[in-house]
């Protein structure tokens, strides 16, 4: 009899547990979509008057403008004897630097590059300020590592010593003021060629109610409330570049399809741009070109570039309804960073 008892209150008990872990679960759940639906009321969209990208001018690279109002590309920058290497806009797209090269050849197995210029664009009077000559180098890495700092990494051989690489890095703040100017010396021999740290990817939404997890090969999204995880079927893919959508809606990211190491494929052979829903907690588009290089988010718009060399584009993607909004060719090619 006891044995009888003892049984049914365990049985009730762990019915007990069960039904409040469900109720928890279905509460945490709840606040969840609370929480999001708010802030999907409260979303503030930013004003979208256009962007600079890279576009191709009598043969010669140059940075253009895409004005919204007048759905029309102008050219913005252009110069005979420089061409455009890289256009690199601030996270929240109000600050920009580009750099130009004269001259470009091969020297110990690496792009050289020689009297290349930074050059700055001023977003409130769209003006561009001339910040600095370039040394010459075997390698240049520019990026940004917030909105008000930005890093430029030159590497280039020591002119008394050719087994070793100095590394210079300077960082300016978002007018063009130098902020530091750092050089180290890198003995081949011992040290290996210098590794540049790049910012790490945005896994957390901005408003730190998500976060983004890969596990064994999947992808899946964390709900920091409840600490459930909303599994997006995504597999067997590397992330790229991930951005979080100002309607609070969209996660969309670059992915690439993971390869087997030992097969003599591309890293990367496949491309995806995946637009998921967390609100619907399922994918709501996918552009599949192998050849996106990257993406950017201004205020309702998805922005991306495809394509190679003359056959390169731009892609205007209006977020709310995920509808091609309008497609940038120029004779020549265009994107967003280079050609």
């Amino acid at each position: 009899m006891e044995i009888k008892n003892f049984m049914k209150m365990f049985l009730m008990t762990i019915f007990f547990l069960y039904s409040f872990q469900s109720c928890s679960d279905i509460k945490n759940k709840n606040d969840d979509d609370e929480l999001l639906n708010k802030e999907i009321n409260n979303a503030k969209i930013s004003n979208f008057d256009g962007f600079y990208f890279v576009g191709i001018n009598s043969g010669i690279p140059s940075i253009y403008w895409y004005d919204f109002n007048s759905g029309r590309s102008k050219l913005f920058w252009h110069d005979n004897d420089e061409r455009v290497l890289d256009l690199l806009i601030s996270p929240n797209n109000s600050s920009a630097f580009f750099i130009t090269k004269r001259k470009q050849r091969l020297k110990s197995s690496q792009p050289a590059i020689e009297r290349g210029k930074l050059y700055r664009i001023d977003f409130e009077i769209k003006k561009v300020e001339s910040i600095t000559q370039l040394e010459e180098g075997i390698q240049v890495i520019p990026f940004w590592a917030d909105n008000d700092r930005f890093n430029l990494v030159v590497n280039s051989i020591d002119k008394t010593i050719a087994s070793y690489v100095n590394k210079n890095t300077q960082v300016y703040n978002r007018f063009g003021k130098l902020l530091s100017d750092n050089t180290e010396v890198f003995d081949l021999t011992k040290d290996g060629y210098p590794i540049t740290k790049l910012p790490q990817l945005n896994y957390k939404s901005p408003n730190e109610f998500y976060s983004v997890v890969e596990r064994n090969d999947s992808i899946l999204i964390r709900q920091m409330k409840s600490k459930k995880e909303i599994n997006t079927n995504l597999v067997n893919k590397n992330i790229l570049q991930i951005e979080w959508a100002e309607n609070k809606i969209y996660l969309i990211m670059l992915t690439a399809l993971k390869i087997d190491e030992k097969t003599k494929l591309e890293k990367y052979q496949k491309l995806e741009l995946i637009i998921f829903n967390i609100q619907s907690r399922q994918t709501a588009k996918i552009f599949d070109e192998t050849s996106t290089k990257r993406f950017v988010l201004i205020g309702d718009f998805l922005i991306f570039d495809t394509g190679f060399g003359r056959d390169s584009k731009i892609e205007i993607i209006k977020i709310d309804s995920l509808t091609n909004y309008k497609t940038i060719n120029l004779n020549g090619g265009c994107g967003l960073r280079n050609i």
